[in-house]
């Protein structure tokens, strides 16, 4: 198995306390951070508690890496369904007024590494999001959710060689 680098959202749910130097260096070194989601404001960007008075905001562009509505930007439900969530997100920039954080590049990161790194026969920490008919969706970390299909019958040309699942 391939070291998992990022969990899933939430599967830790410690909320961090950070000072101003933790959150420079986190920026300087491109470190994957954790914080809950405590508003998500009328252009929906969220709004995080770094800890010692410091919030940091993602912008709605920053929100999502997949699950982009026709104007690029993330559906507003994906928005409006973070708040009292555990997200994570690296620090884009630190300005006088702001501390910007971006979600989308842990995703990106993410699926990356199942693209580049993850093989038949891993095994990797998922947390289930939703249970249909068709299959289980897991959160398998950044956000990034995968759907695991399955089927009550597998189907050949004729009804006795047909197996359960």
């Amino acid at each position: 198995m391939n070291y998992q680098r990022i969990l899933p959202e939430g599967w830790e749910n410690t909320q961090i306390n950070l000072n101003m130097g933790d959150i420079n260096d986190a920026w300087q070194n491109g470190k994957i951070m954790q914080a809950k989601v405590y508003k998500c404001d009328s252009s929906y960007n969220l709004h995080v508690n770094l800890g010692n008075n410091i919030d940091g905001i993602i912008p709605r562009d920053e929100v999502e890496a997949i699950n982009i509505d026709n104007s690029g930007l993330p559906k507003s439900n994906i928005c409006m369904n973070k708040v009292n969530q555990y997200v994570q997100f690296k620090v884009k920039n630190i300005t006088d007024k702001q501390v910007i954080l971006s979600r989308k590049s842990v995703g990106r990161e993410v699926i990356n590494w199942i693209n580049s790194e993850l093989q038949v026969g891993d095994v990797v920490n998922g947390i289930v999001k939703n249970i249909r008919p068709y299959g289980v969706f897991v959160e398998i970390g950044g956000g990034i959710v995968r759907t695991i299909t399955y089927r009550r019958h597998i189907c050949c040309k004729n009804k006795k060689s047909r197996r359960k699942i």
